[in-house]
């Protein structure tokens, strides 16, 4: 789990410090303050040399790629677009041999030692079978460059670039990623990920824990099963005797539902959930919290959420209150006024905090 993490200059963030992380971490502030911001940084440094990662959480907020250039798509990563300064993330992970997880992105244009290093690295990809066989011109392109401290070493470092150029391969490197799994605020996954990992949950006997779940929201609920209406795989459940498609119950039901599997069936170290109201009707937003605690405690998931909900604060101190030890935290980002640029802290409550700031009624929304 990451105990701490510090973000400089990306998105919104000039320099970003958060302390006290917990096992579930809800983040709250007024609009613009960056919470998805800084849960986008930290899933770039779980696919710490994986470049794609940044035309992924380009899509997740409804955005295209020109198909023409991909610096257009990332110079919205770097503060103020300005590709003059490196981005810079750091965590601090307790599986990462004790020492700080590093990720370092620069922009460049094609130097000599640049297009060098791209040449070992492009003929490394082709034996490997990453790229097909041919020559690859990056003449003219602007690149970007990935820079990630190796764990056993105090000096070494892995690089990969990624040009600016459409035409070129993005590289993926899995070695040093971990899992992880980004909720967006809007959208639901695909039909072919909802089959395969239910299917993987019916397969290795999870689904009663899956419908265990979903009865937080449909009491009535006692099976589901992956049904074919006209050639479309779905999710039906049997609330008392009748089958009902789960796209008929309800937005909370069906958003809940991909979590929850995401949670069971991918385990990924790292869970990031946008907007975790939508759709979740207060009455039952603690029996929803207590759920995902307890399946971050069994699977050994680090969650962070956001949220302009109050109510949101209010039911996850009431669901963690009495565990031992409490492993949530709520960390509210604002926009200092004593800064030119308004840059943006980050406040961190614990058990004591969280209950007197639920008592205080402070205003997240907005």
């Amino acid at each position: 789990m990451y105990k701490s993490f510090r973000v400089k200059n990306f998105r919104c963030f000039k320099d970003l410090q958060i302390n006290d992380l917990g096992r579930v971490n809800l983040i709250a502030g007024k609009n613009n303050t960056g919470k998805t911001a800084l849960m986008e940084a930290m899933l770039v440094l779980t696919k710490p040399l994986t470049p794609q990662i940044l035309f992924d959480l380009h899509e997740t907020r409804g955005l295209k790629d020109s198909g023409q250039d991909r610096r257009d798509v990332w110079q919205q990563f770097f503060f103020g677009r300005d590709t003059s300064l490196d981005i810079d993330i750091r965590g601090n992970d307790d599986a990462f041999n004790g020492r700080i997880r590093h990720l370092a992105v620069a922009e460049h244009a094609t130097e000599k030692e640049i297009l060098e290093h791209i040449g070992q690295y492009v003929q490394q990809a082709k034996q490997l079978g990453l790229i097909s066989e041919g020559t690859i011109d990056i003449r003219g392109a602007s690149l970007l460059s990935f820079s990630f401290d190796l764990p056993n070493s105090q000096t070494e470092r892995l690089k990969v670039y990624l040009p600016s150029k459409s035409d070129m391969p993005v590289y993926t490197n899995i070695l040093f990623d971990q899992s992880s799994a980004f909720i967006p605020a809007q959208g639901r996954p695909s039909a072919e990920w909802i089959r395969d990992n239910f299917s993987a949950l019916d397969l290795n006997g999870d689904l009663p824990q899956l419908i265990d779940f979903l009865s937080i929201f449909e009491t009535r609920l006692s099976d589901l099963r992956l049904l074919s209406l006209s050639g479309d795989l779905t999710i039906w459940g049997r609330v008392n005797s009748h089958q009902i498609p789960l796209k008929m119950m309800g937005e909370g039901v069906n958003r809940f539902c991909n979590f929850a599997i995401s949670m069971i069936a991918e385990n990924p170290k790292y869970l990031f959930i946008d907007e975790i109201e939508n759709g979740i009707h207060y009455s039952v937003q603690k029996d929803v919290w207590k759920a995902i605690g307890q399946v971050a405690r069994d699977l050994n998931i680090q969650v962070f959420a956001t949220t302009h909900s109050y109510e949101m604060i209010e039911s996850a101190h009431e669901a963690f209150k009495d565990n031992d030890p409490y492993d949530f935290r709520f960390h509210r980002l604002n926009r200092r006024s004593d800064s030119d640029e308004h840059e943006i802290e980050a406040v961190t409550y614990n058990e004591a905090g969280v209950g007197a700031f639920v008592r205080s009624g402070y205003e997240v929304r907005g």
